[in-house]
């Protein structure tokens, strides 16, 4: 089971560096993360057939050339743009994006209901705690993308071991967590920040379409996967 075990180390650092993405304004470390994966993250998204991962790839090239790669423009300056960005798109922007489940599920329209709840069950039944929670609720996008990066780990040690069932178990945890949670308000989330987003130099479009794009193919393989 190799090849799933090397899926599934490719899995976990996707949905990880996508949970980073989004859990808070970006620092040295995140940069750094950033930097260190962006070949192999650019080398995915432009093999893929999926459009929006596509252009997400198109995206990235764009505000690395336009920031990273400028020679008059410092790592703290490209950060602190970052910050401003993520503060207005997700905290006090006229047209903040919300960034929680509850929000977009619940009848109420606000943080922590009945998606929360359900949420931190799951968690609790899988063992998972997200790490740097702060007070943020347990249906913030960051710790579901984290909690599928958490299942993938276990799903590639379950291949090294080559424990079928489990592996086979893991699918399915994560297929439903998909169906009930993800998938159910994913496109929303993403249309929102692309919005109020400038496509043409802008991290978070890219990292918009990135989560699109790559949580309905992932969605297919888990599906093929557990047939």
């Amino acid at each position: 089971m190799t090849n799933h075990s090397e899926i599934n180390k490719g899995r976990n650092v996707v949905y990880n560096f996508l949970s980073k993405s989004l859990l808070d304004i970006p620092d040295s470390r995140y940069m750094g993360m950033f930097e260190d994966l962006h070949r192999y993250l650019l080398e995915l998204l432009s093999n893929s057939e999926n459009e929006d991962m596509k252009t997400a790839g198109e995206t990235i090239k764009i505000f690395r050339k336009k920031n990273i790669l400028q020679e008059d423009k410092s790592q703290d300056e490209v950060i602190l743009d970052l910050s401003k960005e993520y503060t207005r798109l997700f905290y006090l922007g006229i047209h903040s994006v919300p960034i929680c489940e509850s929000v977009y599920l619940s009848p109420v329209k606000t943080n922590m209901q009945e998606q929360w709840e359900e949420v931190k069950k799951t968690y609790a039944e899988n063992n998972f705690t997200p790490e740097n929670k702060g007070n943020k609720p347990e249906d913030h996008i960051s710790f579901e993308l984290l909690f599928m990066s958490f299942l993938s780990q276990k799903a590639s040690t379950a291949a090294e071991q080559n424990d079928g069932n489990e592996l086979t178990h893991i699918y399915q945890k994560q297929q439903a967590f998909m169906e009930e949670h993800l998938l159910k308000w994913i496109d929303d989330l993403c249309e929102r920040i692309l919005s109020v987003s400038d496509k043409e130099n802008s991290l978070y479009a890219g990292i918009a379409l990135f989560l699109r794009g790559y949580l309905h193919e992932d969605y297919k393989f888990l599906s093929d996967m557990t047939l």
